[in-house]
C-alpha cells in the first residue's frame, strides 16, 4: 500500500473515493499540512497500491490500512479520518478496528450504503477503455466528471481531467464486492469516536435527498455536527477547496460548538 505525508502535528488520515487515489486531495493538502501530519494512502486495488489478497472485504482491506498507519504511527498516536465516498466507508471499518486511538472520523459525501436513505438515480457512466483516441477517451472522462463528480461543468479544468482518468486507469478492485459488507450501516453506528459529516449541496449521487443523511448521522450518533457546502457537487473537496477546507478545519477543531449544526454558508473565512 502506497502512502504520501506531509507536515507535522495530528494525525489526519485522508482517503479518497471510488477511481481515485491521494490526487482526490490535491486542493487540501497544503492547507490541511499546516496544522497537520497529513497522510493520504491510495487504498489497495486503486492508485499505485496493490490489489489486496483475495478473498476481498470491506474489513480485509481495512486491515490493510490499519497496519500501515499502526507501522507509520505506532500503536498509541491518535488518528482522525476524513474519508471521500468510497473512502467513507474504508475509514469507518478501519476505525473500528483501531478502536480508542481514533479520535474523529469526517464522513464527506457518504451516503450508498447508509440503510433508511435515498440514493438519487444518476445516468449512466460513459465507457471509455476501448475508445481508438485520447481525445474520445478524454471525452468520456469529462462526462463522468460531469455525471457524478463534479456540479457545475465549467469546474472541469484540465487537473481534473487527469485526476480522472488516471485513477479510472489505475482501478483494478471493484468496489461492488466491497459495498457489500462495507456499509455505514453495519460499522458507523457502532463507532465510539467523534462522528462528523461534510456533503456537497447538489451532489448527484444524493439530489433532492440530502436532509435524509443528516437525520441519519444524528438517529446514530446524536449531536454529531455536518457542513453542506453550497453550489459544490460530489467531489466537493475539489469543487470548492476553500469552503471545503474551512469546513473540515472546524469540524476537526474540538470546540464549544458540538452538538451544533453549522453550514459552510454561515461560516467565516476567517
Amino acid at each position: 500500500m502506497f502512502w504520501r505525508v506531509w507536515g507535522k502535528g495530528r494525525n489526519l488520515v485522508l482517503l479518497h473515493g471510488n477511481l481515485g487515489s491521494w490526487k482526490h486531495w490535491i486542493r487540501n493538502i497544503e492547507f490541511l499540512a499546516e496544522g497537520f501530519r497529513v497522510i493520504a494512502g491510495d487504498i489497495p486495488g486503486f492508485g499505485d497500491s496493490d490489489l489486496p489478497p483475495k478473498p476481498y472485504s470491506a474489513e480485509s482491506v481495512a486491515r490493510i490500512v490499519a497496519d500501515g498507519l499502526i507501522e507509520m504511527t505506532g500503536k498509541t498516536d491518535p488518528i482522525t479520518f476524513a474519508g471521500f465516498s468510497l473512502g467513507s466507508g474504508v475509514a469507518a471499518e478501519t476505525a473500528k478496528i483501531l478502536g480508542p486511538r481514533v479520535d474523529k472520523v469526517v464522513l464527506v459525501s457518504a451516503g450508498k450504503s447508509m440503510a433508511g436513505v435515498t440514493r438519487n438515480d444518476i445516468a449512466p457512466f460513459a465507457k471509455w477503455r476501448d475508445l481508438p483516441t485520447r481525445e474520445a477517451r478524454d471525452a468520456a472522462h469529462r462526462r463522468n466528471i460531469e455525471v457524478i463528480m463534479l456540479a457545475d461543468p465549467a469546474n472541469i479544468d484540465d487537473l481534473a481531467l487527469r485526476i480522472q482518468s488516471e485513477g479510472a486507469a489505475q482501478a483494478r478492485l471493484n468496489i461492488n464486492i466491497i459495498n457489500k459488507s462495507a456499509s455505514h450501516t453495519h460499522c458507523t453506528p457502532g463507532l465510539q469516536c467523534g462522528l462528523a459529516a461534510i456533503w456537497g449541496e447538489r451532489d448527484s449521487t444524493i439530489g433532492p435527498y440530502m436532509h435524509e443523511r443528516p437525520w441519519w448521522l444524528h438517529s446514530h450518533h446524536p449531536g454529531a455536527r455536518y457542513t453542506i457546502i453550497p453550489r459544490a457537487g460530489h467531489w466537493c473537496a475539489y469543487e470548492a477547496p476553500g469552503e471545503f477546507n474551512r469546513a473540515l478545519l472546524d469540524l476537526l477543531t474540538p470546540a464549544a460548538h458540538a452538538g451544533v449544526r453549522r453550514d459552510a454558508a454561515r461560516q467565516s473565512s476567517t
